[in-house]
């Protein structure tokens, strides 16, 4: 299972402002690595008691998990959440995040999960996760 975290500074207020934008970049994303989405883009207009966090958040569910945006306005910064129990190409992710968010100053956290689960994947198979276990 792979999840990669993102978090991308220097971006345009505008364009996290623009909510038609924001919900391409999640219905596009799972296209974009392979994955099957098996939900309709849900974003939402987060306003809070202070305006400095106010901005959007939103996900798309895939077969084998998500992709979430958290997208900050006033401080020109996403965060992207991409979890699959599915391999994809962690290369594309960061690519596409960049072409889209015109930025090339970002955090990468890629993370390897559930080593010991029972669920097959064609990435690793049973045996091999096993010995990475041991």
């Amino acid at each position: 299972m792979q999840h990669i975290m993102l978090d991308l500074y220097g971006c345009k207020p505008a364009l996290l402002l623009n909510e038609a934008f924001l919900r391409r970049v999640l219905d596009e994303y799972p296209d974009r690595i392979g994955m099957e989405k098996v939900s309709p883009v849900f974003l939402r207009d987060i306003k809070t008691s202070n305006p400095l966090d106010d901005g959007f958040s939103g996900f798309v569910i895939i077969a084998t998990s998500h992709v979430s945006l958290h997208a900050w306005p006033p401080y020109g910064m996403v965060n992207l959440d991409i979890f699959s129990c599915e391999p994809f190409d962690e290369h594309a992710v960061i690519h596409y995040a960049s072409l889209m968010f015109q930025t090339q100053d970002i955090e990468v956290h890629a993370v390897k999960r559930a080593l010991r689960s029972p669920r097959p994947s064609n990435s690793v198979q049973p045996d091999q996760q096993l010995e990475e276990c041991v």
